[in-house]
């Protein structure tokens, strides 16, 4: 069992439930070309986060235990999907929302907090502002 989270590039404005929505999809493989918004963004997220952390494959042998990754990332032009341990979830939690932050992208977790961490610009409403309180 792993803690996920994913990684996305969109220019259209999004609820967190479409974000989640668009997280399912690239687990379950369903629609992907629906979904998949080619960006330069996700590859340099990419290489920000695994010059720091490997991926699973490319960490030291004799020092496995202290890898993140459960298994090797889902990597598309415009997602990457991160399955992480569930001991290092927390502090890889932050670094990953930060460089997604960072970098313009959309972070989602959906596990425990259905947290959906979204560029400024790219977060809408199911509701009126009005109604926000």
């Amino acid at each position: 069992m792993s803690f996920d989270l994913g990684v996305f590039y969109t220019e259209k404005p999004h609820s967190d439930e479409e974000a989640t929505m668009r997280f399912v999809a690239y687990c379950e493989e369903e629609n992907l070309t629906a979904f998949i918004e080619p960006s330069e963004k996700v590859a340099s997220f990419l290489q920000e986060l695994t010059t720091q952390y490997p991926q699973i494959d490319d960490w030291p042998e004799e020092d496995i235990s202290n890898c993140p990754w459960s298994i090797a990332f889902d990597v598309s032009a415009g997602h990457v999907l991160m399955p992480m341990v569930f001991s290092k979830a927390e502090e890889m939690y932050s670094v990953i929302a930060a460089l997604a932050e960072k970098h313009g992208l959309v972070c989602v977790d959906p596990q425990f907090s259905c947290i959906v961490t979204t560029p400024p610009g790219l977060w809408k409403s199911e509701r009126p502002w009005w109604q926000l309180w």
